[in-house]
């Protein structure tokens, strides 16, 4: 086993004379982290991706995985396959803390931290709020058939605040891709964690992201009449009939006035995940929301969308899909009857 030291400057290599060196010099850097390859596989949980060429074709900027349980808690993997730091592509990998919004990253690898905005309801990770935790990140070389490992040996506090913890420069994008390092091989690569608090009973989880697409048919297309539109629905209304598409729940919201800086301007159509994100993977969609001609069926206003939903951001759509004076005039009759007609079309779903 080798064993090197890394800090934000330089990276040094460590033969079994420098070992103790590296203990005594651990006591005093903070910033230090350890990198080397070994044979087992990660106690806690494995992350395979089986179509890694779907998260770029998609333009993933993150992907997190399914939760995963160590030491009482739950948690997750956050994989953020193409972040530029200083003019160079990294591949960043980051421990979080699931059934908790992600409002900050902390990069223990570059010091770097940065705001993350979230639409979805925000809980604590436990009673007291606070988790503190070692771990390891672990990619799968399948040459060497070993395992890349990044840890800090430093506590990692998880709370209210940081709920993301882990290395901005875990590999660099071209090491990674590259056919010669085995990390990336037929477009398949594997991604591990193990994360140690006060107790824990190192049970072990897999999940698999494989390249699933489901492609256009008839009964992937959901339609709502909301009957009684212009006096009955108020300032946002969200459809209770859910669409059930690739073993995953989608709800129709809709802003009859609109919403954000279209407000009163425009009507706003949103999709919306209506599963439990802070426990399931990301997941990749396209899909058309369409405001029918109920007159004439011929002049839909239509809108595609592609998007990957995920805890931090689990609504796509348009405030500005249609102006309120097309909707509402009488001589275009979207609004025949007093009716509002939306079809929701599922196209493509890539994920688990």
């Amino acid at each position: 086993m080798t064993f090197h030291w890394i800090s934000t400057k330089k990276i040094i290599n460590f033969g079994l004379a420098g070992v103790l060196k590296y203990i005594l010099v651990k006591a005093f850097i903070w910033d230090v982290i350890k990198t080397y390859k070994r044979d087992a596989s990660p106690h806690h949980f494995n992350l395979e991706i089986k179509s890694y060429s779907s998260l770029s074709t998609t333009l993933a900027k993150k992907y997190e995985s399914n939760a995963f349980e160590a030491g009482g808690h739950k948690w997750r993997l956050s994989l953020y396959p193409n972040q530029m730091i200083n003019g160079h592509r990294y591949i960043s990998l980051y421990l979080a803390t699931a059934k908790s919004g992600v409002r900050s990253l902390r990069s223990m690898s570059s010091g770097i931290s940065c705001q993350r905005s979230i639409r979805s309801q925000y809980h604590r990770i436990s009673g007291d709020g606070e988790v503190y935790a070692t771990f390891r990140l672990f990619v799968f070389d399948q040459k060497q058939q070993k395992y890349f490992t990044v840890e800090d040996g430093n506590l990692s506090l998880f709370d209210s605040v940081t709920t993301e913890v882990g290395f901005a420069k875990f590999l660099p994008r071209d090491t990674f891709e590259h056919p010669s390092e085995g990390y990336l091989l037929n477009d398949c690569c594997t991604f591990g964690a193990e994360v140690f608090v006060n107790t824990d009973k190192r049970t072990s989880y897999r999940e698999s992201l494989s390249p699933v697409r489901y492609s256009i048919r008839p009964q992937s297309i959901f339609r709502y009449d909301l009957v009684k539109f212009s006096s009955q629905f108020g300032l946002e209304h969200l459809c209770p009939n859910l669409i059930i598409f690739g073993e995953r729940k989608w709800q129709l919201c809709v802003y009859p006035k609109g919403y954000g800086q279209d407000k009163d301007i425009s009507l706003s159509l949103y999709l919306r995940s209506a599963d439990d994100l802070y426990t399931l993977p990301s997941v990749y969609v396209e899909f058309n929301l369409r405001v029918v001609d109920r007159a004439f069926n011929l002049h839909h206003i239509k809108r595609t969308g592609k998007h990957w939903f995920l805890s931090s951001d689990n609504t796509f759509g348009w405030s500005d899909f249609m102006p309120l004076r097309t909707l509402n005039d009488s001589s275009k009759e979207f609004l025949r009857d007093d009716i509002l007609s939306v079809e929701v079309q599922m196209l493509v779903k890539h994920g688990s």
